[in-house]
């Protein structure tokens, strides 16, 4: 599939049968690639939701992500968004994120995006979409790289 293509995407959430695509998707994506094991027990948990993005029948791409706390406020806080290799740059990316922004409510008004300081891909995108750099969270992730923050809230800015 060539890039800058608009596909047709479907959102499902994530089942025991996405696993491998998934995994497929998570080692090619990230240089700190999850367990097969995390993700399954990742989408069990009671506050956690896996999605995944189908294009033409296959995975294309997923979405985990946690409902959690902070500042003493429910807020949606997205643990891994990735997409194939084969269909990146295709707006599956945009498809996944407009589902985590859609399931934002009234008491879940805020939605949470840690990124890598290094993925500057990343970050330019997420202020495409609107969302903003909060804070910068020191050592957040597991090699102690900083994390770049981006918010947005249910209803626009704060």
């Amino acid at each position: 599939m060539s890039n800058n293509m608009s596909v047709s995407v479907s959102i499902t959430y994530m089942q025991r049968c996405h696993l491998p695509d998934v995994r497929e998707i998570e080692e090619a994506s990230f240089g700190d690639p999850w367990l097969a094991e995390v993700i399954a027990h990742s989408i069990r948990r009671k506050d956690t939701t896996g999605v995944v993005a189908i294009v033409n029948g296959e995975v294309a791409g997923y979405a985990i992500y946690q409902l959690v706390s902070e500042d003493n406020q429910a807020c949606i806080r997205v643990a891994r968004l990735a997409v194939a290799q084969w269909c990146r740059f295709c707006g599956v990316g945009g498809v996944l994120l407009d589902d985590l922004l859609g399931r934002m409510t009234l008491v879940r008004d805020k939605l949470v995006f840690p990124v890598r300081e290094s993925n500057l891909i990343a970050q330019v995108w997420l202020r495409e979409y609107g969302l903003y750099c909060e804070e910068i969270r020191d050592d957040w992730f597991a090699d102690g790289e900083s994390a770049y923050v981006f918010s947005k809230w249910y209803g626009g800015e704060r």
